[in-house]
């Protein structure tokens, strides 16, 4: 289906706006609020609506729905002081300046109504009759298509399935990306070999695993399927940017690492698989690479969930002013999310504010409240804030999440049973199943809690080595009490801080940087 709004040509088989054969990239959000104002025009389009319609929720703000209007002005070109596409309707919302021709191929029958073309959700109005037969609109192609009213083709029931899916998944929440997983492992009963079904369920297996708790199995089920999309079609970026997702939610980074640079390499404008490499980057400690990939990413002109916030944290590190911009952009654009949720607690947490990590914890919606990593966050504010029992039942729900924070604060009361449960023996099974810098912090937060001091150290040093640089964090820790206050403590905060002054110089001496150090969209 395409629509003509003056010189703008809205394709949303393709998904793209064009203008004098010129593509313009639109995020997907702006590209989603966009089709909603085309299809309600002439009439004006409000947050309530934008909010089911377009993000799947009823807890978006108005502050949110106006900087995407922002976002899709800039776009597109548009000057909110003398709109020629969209105007502010004061307490309605915002409406299509003008009228809206709609384009179909001379063979396609008239509809009477495009209704309720969002996002691939299929609603109550999607389906529309037009004399004998049923047409209905997929997110896919938005075509329409032509099936007898009492039986629908297979591929096309599978085609609203698999889109059906992907709007769970765009929700990222726990039980939404469930129902998304038990939609896409339905379409492929149908459909075994189809590519893009198996690559939204790579990617939703990783999603689980990463953000909800999901098994092991599922997690090495997400990187069987990648691989052998990999096989199949060695030059696609999205099935690079799965196996390098379905690698990282392993711990395996270093091949993650490789993985998402084949992806970029393959495709500039994947926005998503770049900001993935760029969070890689910041985890080694590399914030200079880091940003420089976030900006490569906006730049592409697509749309990854996750630039703001990873933004804002390399930008903390630096103790950057601009880190509290993005910090609040990222709140804006992902009301409620768990990852950006979790990085604001962090943030409260490595500063010594239990206190408002346990209040923005409280903005997660529904069952992700009871997100794992959520809960171990919220108990290492309960127990900083001294609520041990509390703390306890936290890391309990927690699961793995939480089972290093509760072998430590065990430790401290002098049960030893959960320490020894996590291998802390010469071998260091942990470190061998996820040989991360995050991992040798929480077992050196064990040793010292069971007064294993120099150990503790030793790992500590380790992860700086790998590229650890939240000197705060460590600060802060309700584990490590005087150790970091330690002649070799001191030294290695020392260390930290020494990589941080580098770092901070190369970010701030850089122009190419400067829209982020401004906290300027870019």
């Amino acid at each position: 289906m395409q629509f003509v709004l003056k010189d703008l040509l809205i394709d949303t088989e393709s998904r793209v706006v064009r203008r004098n054969n010129a593509d313009i990239k639109l995020p997907d959000l702006s590209f989603d609020v966009l089709v909603a104002l085309v299809d309600s025009a002439p009439e004006p389009i409000g947050t309530e609506t934008f909010s089911k319609e377009v993000w799947g929720s009823a807890h978006v703000s108005d502050e949110t729905v106006a900087q995407r209007i922002t976002l899709l002005r800039k776009a597109i070109g548009d000057n909110p002081k003398k709109p020629q596409y969209i105007r502010t309707v004061r307490g309605l919302g915002y409406a299509i300046v003008g009228s809206i021709e709609r384009v179909a191929p001379p063979s396609e029958p008239r509809l009477f109504k495009a209704a309720s073309i969002r996002n691939g959700i299929i609603t109550a109005g999607l389906l529309i009759v037009v004399s004998t037969s049923t047409y209905f609109i997929n997110s896919a192609g938005m075509n329409s298509v032509n099936v007898e009213s009492s039986k629908v083709k297979p591929e096309s029931s599978n085609n609203i399935l698999i889109d059906r899916a992907r709007a769970q998944l765009k929700l990222h929440q726990a039980t939404e990306t469930s129902r998304a997983i038990d939609m896409l492992r339905e379409a492929l009963l149908l459909e075994p070999d189809r590519f893009d079904a198996r690559l939204t369920l790579s990617f939703a297996l990783s999603t689980k695993a990463t953000k909800f708790g999901g098994s092991a199995i599922e997690r090495r089920e997400a990187e069987t399927i990648a691989r052998a999309l990999t096989t199949e079609r060695p030059d696609s970026s999205n099935a690079w940017s799965a196996l390098a997702y379905a690698l990282s939610s392993q711990g395996r980074q270093d091949e993650s690492l490789s993985a998402y640079q084949v992806a970029s390499h393959l495709d500039p404008g994947n926005a998503p698989a770049v900001s993935s490499l760029a969070h890689l980057h910041l985890l080694r400690g590399e914030l200079h690479q880091a940003l420089l990939l976030e900006q490569q990413a906006k730049k592409a002109g697509g749309s990854s969930r996750y630039a703001e916030i990873q933004i804002a944290q390399s930008l903390e590190l630096i103790e950057h002013p601009a880190a509290k911009t993005w910090q609040q952009k990222a709140l804006s654009l992902n009301p409620g999310q768990v990852v950006v949720i979790s990085e604001v607690a962090r943030s409260y947490l490595r500063k010594g504010d239990p206190k408002a990590a346990l209040a923005i914890l409280a903005e997660t919606n529904g069952a992700d409240q009871l997100a794992p990593q959520i809960l171990q966050l919220r108990g290492r504010a309960e127990y900083t804030l001294g609520k041990t029992g509390e703390a306890r039942k936290h890391f309990e729900a927690a699961g793995d999440w939480g089972k290093y924070e509760l072998a430590a604060m065990s430790a401290l009361q002098g049960d030893i049973k959960l320490m020894q449960q996590i291998s802390l023996s010469s071998k260091h099974e942990d470190l061998d199943n996820d040989p991360t810098a995050e991992t040798r912090i929480l077992l050196a937060e064990i040793y010292a809690a069971a007064g294993r001091e120099s150990e503790a150290l030793q790992l500590i040093s380790d992860a700086v080595q790998l590229g650890w640089r939240d000197a705060n964090w460590l600060n802060h820790s309700p584990f490590f009490g005087s150790l970091m206050t330690s002649e070799k403590g001191q030294q290695i905060k020392h260390r930290i801080q020494e990589e941080l002054m580098t770092q901070r110089r190369l970010i701030t001496g850089s122009l190419a940087l400067r829209p982020i150090l401004t906290g300027n969209e870019i």
